[in-house]
C-alpha cells in the first residue's frame, strides 16, 4: 500500500469506523447510565432541577467554585485548554473545507493565525498536565497509564496538524498521523477519561441535587 493509498484509507474508511465506534460506544454507557438510574435499589437524592442545573453551571463559569479560586494559574489553563480542544477541530478553516468536500456542511471558521495560537497553547497545556501528574502526589495517586497516553495522543494531534498546515515536513506522514491520533483520541472516548466530555453534565447535576439537597452544601 503507498503512502497515497493508506491516507486515503485512513481519510475514508477508517475515519468511518472510528465514529462507529464512537456512536457506539457513547449509546451504550448512556444506556447504562439509564438503567443504573432506574434500579430500585440504590438510593436516590430528591430530584431539585433548581439545583441541579445550578451545579452544571457553576463548575463551567471559571471560578465559580471553591476549588477553581484555589488553583487559580490550574483555572485559567484548564479554562482555555478546554476551549481550544473544542473550538479547533470544529472551527478550523481546513477542518470545514473538509467537511464541506465530504458532505456539503460550512459554517463561519476562526481565523489561522488564533487557530496557530490556540494549537501553540494546547501543546503547551499538554506538557504542564503532563508533569502536574508526575509531580503533584494527589494526582499522580489517582493517575492511570490512559491519562498519560491521552496528552501524548492530544500533542502528537495538534503538533502534527499544525506541522502539516505550515508544510514543515513530510506532509503526509505529518497528515496521516495528524488523522490517526485522532481518530485513537474518539475511539477512547467511551472508554476512558474523555468521557468527561459526554458525562459531565449528568454527574454535576447529581452533585447539585445531592450536596445541595440533604447534605446543604455547596459545590466544591
Amino acid at each position: 500500500m503507498t503512502p497515497l493509498d493508506f491516507y486515503e484509507f485512513v481519510r475514508g474508511p477508517l475515519t468511518s469506523v472510528s465514529f462507529a465506534v464512537l456512536i457506539c460506544g457513547i449509546g451504550i454507557r448512556l444506556i447504562r447510565f439509564y438503567t443504573k438510574g432506574t434500579n430500585p435499589k440504590l438510593l436516590y437524592p430528591k430530584e431539585n432541577l433548581t439545583r441541579g442545573f445550578r451545579s452544571i453551571l457553576t463548575g463551567i463559569i471559571p471560578f465559580a467554585t471553591r476549588f477553581m479560586r484555589a488553583r487559580p494559574l490550574f483555572t485559567v489553563i484548564t479554562v482555555f485548554f478546554h476551549i481550544s480542544v473544542l473550538f479547533i477541530p470544529v472551527f478550523f478553516m481546513g477542518h470545514i473545507v473538509l467537511w464541506f468536500e465530504s458532505y456539503g456542511l460550512v459554517w463561519s471558521g476562526i481565523s489561522n493565525a488564533l487557530a496557530d495560537t490556540m494549537t501553540l497553547f494546547v501543546l503547551m497545556a499538554c506538557i504542564f498536565f503532563f508533569v502536574r501528574r508526575l509531580l503533584v502526589k494527589e494526582v499522580r495517586m489517582v493517575s492511570r497509564p490512559s491519562d498519560f497516553l491521552i496528552l501524548v495522543l492530544i500533542f502528537i494531534c495538534f503538533l502534527s496538524g499544525l506541522l502539516a498546515f505550515h508544510q514543515w515536513g513530510p506532509y503526509r506522514v505529518l497528515l496521516i498521523g495528524h488523522i490517526l491520533s485522532g481518530q485513537v483520541l474518539m475511539v477512547m472516548i467511551p472508554f476512558s477519561r474523555l468521557w468527561h466530555m459526554i458525562a459531565y453534565p449528568f454527574s454535576r447535576y447529581y452533585m447539585g441535587v445531592d450536596f445541595g439537597g440533604p447534605m446543604e452544601a455547596r459545590d466544591w
